[in-house]
């Protein structure tokens, strides 16, 4: 696909499929400086990617309502990252190897608060000493910068490893919710029989 145009990769990866049929699109390696073939009418899709395919502008980015994760990486972006406004579900964006400089230009990321992970590797922008800091005090939704957290952990690799830890989360607080009722039940069978102590005592006394 490297000599194709994106529009004719688009043809091609989709001809089989209608237009809410397709989640992903993996669009590495064509060639285009804009986004022309991209369209809103695969209001389904999730996944999108266009790696090395020489972007150089993202105006006339469509509206992907369910879109969660985009990759844009090894491209010749600056900016217009206000673009993607059409996306207000995005989770996970990567841009790396960009021509991104300053915070500035990451500033309409602020408007999406469901994005938790942002790469920036290789952008000019990571030269600078106060780089994380910054980038995280901009966007205070983040979690994870360049595949690793706040205090140092890396990103999971893959939204299943997401849904993982969230169910050992649901797990544990069943397993909390479980003790507390043996707890209560073990407290009622002590109350039982003090109650029945306390009638047999009764009873001696009489």
């Amino acid at each position: 696909m490297s000599n194709m145009t994106m529009e004719a990769t688009i043809e091609l990866v989709t001809q089989k499929l209608a237009p809410k049929e397709v989640k992903e699109l993996i669009l590495d390696n064509c060639r285009s400086s804009n986004v022309d073939g991209l369209s809103d009418k695969y209001e389904e899709l999730e996944v999108l990617s266009i790696n090395n395919v020489g972007l150089t502008t993202l105006k006339g980015f469509p509206s992907y309502p369910l879109l969660k994760s985009l990759e844009l990486n090894d491209n010749k972006l600056t900016g217009e990252l206000e673009y993607l406004k059409g996306c207000p579900d995005l989770v996970s964006l990567k841009i790396c190897n960009n021509r991104i400089s300053d915070v500035a230009a990451l500033e309409p990321l602020k408007l999406m608060t469901k994005l938790i992970s942002l790469d920036l590797a290789e952008c000019p922008i990571t030269k600078d000493d106060k780089y994380r800091e910054d980038v995280m005090s901009a966007l205070p939704q983040l979690t994870f910068l360049d595949g690793v957290d706040r205090e140092g952990n890396n990103e999971p690799e893959s939204d299943e490893d997401y849904e993982y830890e969230e169910e050992e989360e649901e797990e544990g607080s069943e397993d909390e919710d479980v003790d507390s009722e043996e707890v209560d039940d073990d407290e009622e069978e002590v109350e039982e029989n003090e109650e029945e102590n306390a009638d047999e005592q009764e009873k001696w006394t009489y």
